[in-house]
Parts: C-alpha cells; sequence; structure tokens
C-alpha cells in the first residue's frame, strides 16, 4: 500500500472541488510508474494539484513540460510555494549574454547552436568557462541561491539576470542544476526533439527513466510533428550556395548540387496548386548525394567566420547567420524514412518542408521512456488518447474534473450566439460570403467595448475578411513575423484593439490577454468558420499514415473533427482564465449546428441567429452579459486569488 508523504501541504486556504482527490490520484499513479491523462479546463488549478500530488508521492525527479515560454511562469510560482529546487530549460537564445542582443531579432534555431557550439569548444565563451572549467560547484551554489531568493517567477528575466549578475550561462548552469533539483521546467523541445534530447538524456534516453514526465496542453502532442519539421525557401538554397562559392571555393561541387536542386523545385512555379505539394525527397538527395560532407563544409566555414571575429576587435560580439546551416538541417531531415517533403507557394516565394506525418514518430520514445507520465489538458479528445492517437503503448488512467465534480466555471459565466447564415466552406469563400463575415465582426468591434479576438481557419480568409473592415478600427493582424510581446504591450496600451489570428497561430496559443495587475483582459472570442485542415497532399498521406495504426473512420475523425474542434476550444478558452471570469462566444459558421459538431465542442448555445438585423438585437444581450463582469469586477472578485 502506498503511503503519501503527510507534511506536504496544500498551500492555498481552501482548495477547490476535486483539487485534493486529483493530487492524491498523481501521487498513487506517479509513484508506482504508471499514467494518468487528466482532462480539466483552464482557471480550475491543475497546476498546484499536480506539483502537491507529485510531493505527496515523494516523487524524487520532475520534468514539467509546457508549449511556450510564457507557460513557464505559472508552474515556476506553484513550485516556489512549495520552496523546492528548480532547473529551467528555455530557449537559450533568449537568454545567451553573447548572441541575445536586446532589441535585436533572434537569431536562427540552427545559427545559434551551432555557433554556440563552436565558441565553447573552442573555450571563447566566458560564461560557459566559468560553469564548467572554473569552480563549478561554487558557480552552482551560487545560481541555487540566486533562483531560490529571486522575488518575481519570471523565468527569462530570471535567467538573463543571473547572466548579468553571476556571469555565468544560464542554460548550461541549468541543464548542470537538474542533477539535484526535484523539479526542472522545460519547453516540448528538450524532450521532443531528439537532437536536443540526446545532450541531457543520453542517446537513448536512458536518463528519461528516472523522470516523472509531466505534459502539460497534451491535446499538443496531437501535431507533435510540427516540433521537429525543417523548411527552407528557394532563396535559401540560393544563398547557402553562394556562402560556398565565397567562403569555400574548392567545394564548389556542392554549390553546384544546390543551385540545381534550386532549379529543379523552381520549376513548379509555373503550375497551380494550393496547400503542401508532395514532392519526391530521393530525386533532391540524389542531387546533393553527400549530406554530411555538406555539413562539414558548412561547420568548416562558420568556425573560420567565428575565429575571424575573436581575432577582430570592432567585430567581437557579431554573431555568424549562414543559410546553409538551415539547408544542412533540412537535408539531414530527408534521411530520415518517417520524414516526408512538401513544396508550398508562398507569394512569389516556394518553400520545402520536411516533416513526419504521424506523432507517434515524435512522441512514442520518450513516453514510453519515462518512468511515469501525467498528461494535462482542458481539452482532450473522446477516445483512446495514449494508444490509440499517439501510439504510445502504456495503460493509463483518465481523470475528467468536470465530469467527476461538475463544471469549473458556472454555465452562466459563458454566452454563446451562432451565426448561421455564413460559413467558411472551400466552395463558398466568395466576396459576398466575406463581406458578410466583415459585417458582423465590423458590428461586434464597433459596439462592444475592451479587447476582441478574432480567429479565423486560414491567413488567406483572414486577410480576405480584415481588408473589408472599416479603417477607423484599431486592429492587431497576425503575421509570420508578429512579436508576441509587442502584441501583449498593444492590448495593455489599446483598450479596444480587435486582435486577429489564425487558429492554432502563436496569438491564440502564445498571447497572455493580461493587464498590468495579472488580470484577463480578454472576454469576447470571435470565432471565423470552423479550421478543418485544407485537403492537400499533406492531409491525404497524413491520413494514409494513421490509417496503418488505427481504424480509417477513426484516422479520418482525429485528422478532421477532433483536430479542428480542438483549435476551436483553445481560442474559446483564452476568454476563460479563471472560474469567475464571464465570456462571449460567437461562432460565425452554420456547420456549428451539426450534431457531431456539437457534440466535441460541448458547449451550451444561447441563441443562433440568421441576419444582421438579428445580430444587432442579440448585441445588446452581449453588452449586458458583459456588463455584469464589469460590475462583478467592482465588486471585488478581480481581488482575489486565480490559481494557475
Amino acid at each position: 500500500m502506498l503511503v503519501l508523504v503527510e507534511k506536504v501541504k496544500f498551500p492555498y486556504q481552501q482548495p477547490r472541488k476535486g483539487q485534493v482527490e486529483l493530487a492524491e490520484s498523481i501521487a498513487k499513479i506517479s509513484r508506482g510508474g504508471g499514467s494518468i491523462v487528466v482532462k480539466a479546463p483552464t482557471g480550475y488549478g491543475k497546476t498546484i494539484s499536480v506539483i502537491y500530488g507529485l510531493l505527496l508521492g515523494g516523487v524524487e525527479r520532475v520534468l514539467y513540460l509546457v508549449r511556450t515560454v510564457n507557460e513557464i511562469d505559472p508552474v515556476l510560482k506553484e513550485v516556489k510555494r512549495f520552496k523546492e529546487d528548480f532547473a529551467i530549460l528555455i530557449s537559450a537564445r533568449r537568454t545567451c549574454p553573447l548572441m541575445a542582443k536586446p532589441g535585436a531579432p533572434l537569431l536562427p534555431h540552427e545559427d545559434f547552436w551551432r555557433n554556440c557550439a563552436i565558441l565553447r569548444v573552442k573555450g571563447l565563451c566566458e560564461y560557459y568557462n566559468r560553469v564548467t572549467f572554473g569552480n563549478p560547484l561554487n558557480a552552482l551554489s551560487k545560481a541555487v541561491r540566486y533562483t531560490r531568493r529571486y522575488p518575481i517567477p519570471r523565468a527569462l528575466k530570471m535567467l538573463r539576470d543571473m547572466a548579468e549578475h553571476l556571469r555565468v550561462c544560464p542554460f548550461f548552469t541549468m541543464a548542470k542544476l537538474m542533477g539535484g533539483a526535484r523539479f526542472t521546467i522545460a519547453t516540448y523541445p528538450y524532450v521532443f526533439r531528439a537532437d536536443i534530447a540526446k545532450e541531457l538524456f543520453g542517446e537513448d534516453l536512458e536518463r528519461l527513466k528516472d523522470y516523472v514526465l509531466v505534459v502539460d496542453e497534451a491535446h499538443s502532442l496531437l501535431n507533435a510533428q510540427s516540433i521537429v519539421e525543417r523548411k527552407v525557401t528557394l532563396g535559401d538554397l540560393a544563398k547557402a550556395a553562394a556562402e560556398i562559392r565565397r567562403y569555400s571555393p574548392q567545394d564548389v561541387g556542392l554549390a553546384v548540387a544546390l543551385e540545381k536542386v534550386r532549379e529543379d523545385v523552381a520549376k513548379l512555379r509555373r503550375y497551380k496548386w494550393s496547400g503542401l505539394k508532395a514532392l519526391d525527397k530521393s530525386a533532391i538527395l540524389a542531387r546533393i548525394e553527400h549530406v554530411d560532407e555538406l555539413e562539414r563544409v558548412e561547420w568548416r566555414i562558420r568556425a573560420n567566420l567565428l575565429v575571424h571575429q575573436t581575432l577582430t576587435p570592432q567585430l567581437w560580439g557579431s554573431t555568424v547567420t549562414l543559410a546553409l546551416s538551415k539547408v544542412v538541417e533540412w537535408a539531414k531531415a530527408m534521411l530520415d524514412k518517417e520524414y516526408h517533403l512538401f513544396a508550398q507557394k508562398e507569394g512569389e516565394e516556394l518553400s520545402l518542408t520536411v516533416t513526419p506525418l504521424d506523432p507517434m514518430v515524435v512522441v512514442k520514445g520518450p513516453l514510453e521512456k519515462a518512468k511515469a507520465l501525467v498528461l494535462l489538458s482542458g481539452t482532450i479528445p473522446p477516445g483512446d488518447f495514449l494508444k490509440g492517437f499517439l501510439g504510445v503503448e502504456r495503460s493509463y488512467t483518465y481523470f475528467d474534473v468536470e465530469m467527476l465534480y461538475g463544471p469549473v466555471t458556472p454555465r452562466s459565466n459563458m454566452y454563446t450566439v451562432v451565426v448561421a447564415d455564413v460559413t467558411s466552406r472551400y466552395k463558398d469563400r466568395t466576396a459576398a460570403m466575406y463581406d458578410r463575415i466583415a459585417r458582423y465582426i465590423t458590428s461586434v468591434a464597433e459596439n462592444v467595448e475592451g479587447v476582441k479576438l478574432a480567429v479565423y481557419p486560414s491567413y488567406e480568409v483572414m486577410h480576405s475578411i480584415v481588408e473589408r473592415l472599416p479603417g477607423k478600427l484599431d486592429v492587431i493582424v497576425e503575421n509570420p513575423q508578429t512579436s508576441l510581446s509587442d502584441v501583449e504591450l498593444a492590448i495593455m496600451e489599446e483598450e479596444h484593439v480587435l486582435v486577429n489570428s489564425v487558429a492554432g497561430g502563436k496569438l491564440v496559443e502564445g498571447v497572455e490577454f493580461m493587464d498590468y495587475e495579472g488580470s484577463n483582459m480578454l472576454h469576447l472570442v470571435i470565432v471565423v468558420g470552423i479550421p478543418y485542415p485544407q485537403p492537400d497532399d499533406y492531409t491525404k498521406l497524413r491520413l494514409e499514415a494513421l490509417s496503418k495504426r488505427m481504424e480509417p473512420k477513426e484516422a479520418n475523425r482525429l485528422v478532421y473533427q477532433i483536430s479542428a474542434m480542438i483549435k476551436v476550444r483553445q481560442a474559446l478558452g483564452r476568454a476563460i482564465r479563471s472560474p469567475e471570469d464571464k465570456a462571449v462566444f460567437i461562432l460565425l459558421d452554420d456547420r456549428y449546428l451539426r450534431k457531431d459538431v456539437k457534440e466535441l465542442l460541448s458547449i451550451k448555445y444561447d441563441r443562433v441567429v440568421t441576419g444582421i438585423e438579428d445580430f444587432k438585437k442579440t448585441l445588446e444581450q452581449i453588452k449586458k452579459h458583459l456588463s455584469q463582469e464589469q460590475s462583478q469586477k467592482t465588486g471585488g472578485i478581480e481581488n482575489q486569488t486565480t490559481r494557475s
């Protein structure tokens, strides 16, 4: 019989219904090496329940994974409540004292890590040297004391300040602290990117078997292939060839090979297609022929450039960037038989993406290797999540908070409107349809105060509608270069902004709609259409890949219905960050009335409208609902402690 560690106390005065029971379940399962899948909505307090449960079970090592850097802070906040030692593994690119320049764009992943490796090997990084070659125990003990007394749980600021005040490399200091810390908090790539994970856990992830692995937002694992995909453009191929010709002319044959690859692929621009087009990667690999030689040349060029910088005082502190590095990683990925090659048109440019099709390729090894599993999400889809959807051979317990203990957020706090005379169906994407949708969004933007979020199924649909909105509206429109921090600052400064994002995009997933006091500013979400995947070569081949290990009908349901509804629920969830929040959801598509969609979405509809005049009347009810939110806040609800 498992004996719980009774001396651990729940850090809040009054636990919510089910929090202690969830913690006790996690304690028993994690201590016994089992697995648990937890479905709990945003604002329930699942983070504190999990940490409490792991401590109750006396677990020695925990690896807590989150999707984005922003999601580390809430976990760090709760770990510090228990005064536990911790390590944080997040983007070294953001905290490197040599290469992360204030106000400058981040170096590409490939450039950063190659620069870092050469500087370390050649002994040119003083920050790394202090951790490794100086007095590492002294450096680490200082780091432990520093993190314990750091007043504000902001991971990025803490690590940057550590570099400034302790003069040590934040990333490699934290990597060493993992050995003595009960909790390590990290983002997904440190486990699911094999090239990174093997540096921390060994070639076959052997050291991962010592950790209880907690995965937050676990529904994201259904698209884990995006973590490891590699992408280059025709422009990258041209630049990489030019770099070889300039810096290593003796290897001109490799430059010619890349130029021929570019010429072959460029011919595709004369054809019409949409989405991702499958290509034969063997033809490209036949052109490149020796990927290992390409990598050696790239490494030699980079090393020479870095050494030249160190010997030239006016250049010291600058950074080396090579398109060749991106091309090397892309070519190496093509060598894996599980990876497929796709082309996509991006305006006048053409990109080439290498990616696996099945998330099992990415997640199976780490999830099966870990000592125990705790998977968390508010949008766990119905069905066999671990084995059926992810292909992971582990039995597990399923814990649905709302099924066991009732709704966390009262249904009366949410008001949902379905607009049934619009749609984003491909065959109905006409100018008239975009005009109609734009009128609905304009009506909301002009009549409802506060921050609003509009979510679209694709960039194409978003731009077609946003260009029809009145110029006087204050809008933010997502694009690949959008900075999350800039958007968060704009939200706090602009009182009535309309944020436009794509479903599953970085604004929906990564932005915190919070004011300076940490209160949620977003209470209205508009979802335009249903974000079904585009019926292109990628979707077709992904269905074929998944159908090899699950029933074709279930694979089709996962790829189309379940993935789309998860994106919708994630978007809506941005307006509910605590049980006290009130929110309005506006669903602009008649397909939300279909039985299968309603069942997966699991939201009560308060009103269905079929015309703009009817909708204008509904706006009065929407404003009334949201005004109750404001009156409650003035009554003091905003001062209540919100648990992560």
